[in-house]
């Protein structure tokens, strides 16, 4: 794993930590739904996080250098 890819899963801690603390603090203003209300607010925030991280990644991975 080269700089930018370890730097892109950096930033992506980093946001999915944040897209924690958010929702739970959206999920605890209605305490009755607040599994509900907190799988649908982190999971909709989440898989894109997921999936832009894994097409950053792929994509600033290291070519092969040509064999001679």
């Amino acid at each position: 794993m080269n700089i930018h890819q370890t730097i892109t899963v950096i930033i992506m801690d980093i946001f999915l930590i944040v897209e924690l603390c958010v929702s739970m603090y959206f999920a605890t203003k209605e305490p009755d739904l607040l599994t509900p209300l907190f799988l649908k607010y982190f999971f909709s925030m989440a898989v894109p996080t997921f999936i832009i991280a894994k097409i950053f990644i792929k994509r600033l991975q290291s070519k092969p250098e040509p064999m001679s």
